[in-house]
């Protein structure tokens, strides 16, 4: 199918913009805003990966946008990290649907602290009906260095190749020890205050005034529409989430609705960055657009 990728440059709240459109020639309904992760990243995302899935979504006659928000990629402005862009997603779902006018339901796709921002934010906006959601980003100084302890030390333990480094006196403790009791330190608590706990984004007072992963649950809780998690089972922020929700009846009470579809990679890592992953991505997305109701 024939695609036009349109560049645009857009307003958010006197700052610029940059995007781009991949609109198919028969476009369906229902198309996806892309959000770049935070981090040294922009609209192409992690290895291209934006910008290759967004062109073979939009061969199967899926409109996407992808944009860098304020202070990431080519946005211009400050920074203001990933729980406080409700106007460049208000500004970048505007130009998406002025520039394909065709899409009526809108999907928004985010892996990380991407997907942390379209839980907090999705349920605001009526056109957003979909979520696509990699690897949800929910941490703190606590929770991290239990994954840490739970699934990086203890591993190592269980690897013979660890142990015979350690017989061969190859192995340097002084290294490790540190980190060790450092990460079993702030795992029990005793770390200091949660990462960004406090901070907020716009209309985040309706949300609760608790950290962010509290506020992303209320948020994830008030929207409506259909959800598709991808889970990569090679990352210690995926891991880091499933603990959130193993630990919290009402995630889990969330999570179990039917409007959420849960797809696990194994072989994959954080950012899905090998071929075979991305093809998986691709896949479970196309699938379930095809049979997810409007």
């Amino acid at each position: 199918m024939n695609v036009n990728e349109i560049p645009v440059a857009f307003d958010c709240r006197g700052d610029t913009l940059i995007g781009i459109v991949h609109v198919p020639q028969q476009a369906a309904t229902q198309g996806v805003l892309m959000i770049v992760a935070g981090g040294p990243q922009y609209r192409a995302g992690c290895c291209r990966q934006l910008t290759l899935i967004a062109r073979q979504m939009a061969a199967n006659g899926v409109a996407v946008m992808r944009f860098d928000y304020r202070g990431l990629g080519d946005g211009g402005g400050e920074y203001r990290g990933f729980q406080d862009i409700y106007d460049d997603l208000a500004a970048a779902l505007n130009t998406f649907q002025r520039l394909a006018p065709s899409v009526k339901e809108i999907t928004l796709w985010g892996g990380c602290d991407a997907a942390s921002a379209s839980m907090l934010h999705g349920w605001r906006f009526p056109q957003v009906t979909g979520m696509i959601l990699g690897n949800p980003f929910a941490s703190s100084a606590e929770s991290r260095a239990k994954v840490i302890v739970r699934h990086y030390y203890l591993d190592r333990f269980r690897d013979k190749a660890f142990w015979k480094k350690v017989f061969s006196l190859r192995f340097n403790p002084f290294k490790t020890l540190p980190d060790l009791l450092g990460n079993l330190w702030r795992s029990a608590g005793m770390g200091g205050a949660k990462a960004n706990a406090k901070h907020k984004g716009k209309g985040d007072g309706e949300l609760g005034d608790g950290p962010f992963p509290d506020r992303m649950r209320e948020g994830f809780k008030r929207f409506g529409g259909h959800t598709l998690l991808l889970m990569s089972g090679e990352s210690l922020v995926r891991k880091e989430f499933d603990e959130l929700v193993a630990n919290s009846p009402e995630w889990t009470r969330l999570l179990a609705r039917p409007t959420v579809t849960r797809h696990d990679i194994p072989a994959a890592d954080q950012a899905f960055s090998t071929l075979a992953a991305r093809e998986e991505v691709l896949t479970a997305s196309l699938a379930w657009f095809a049979n997810r109701p409007s």
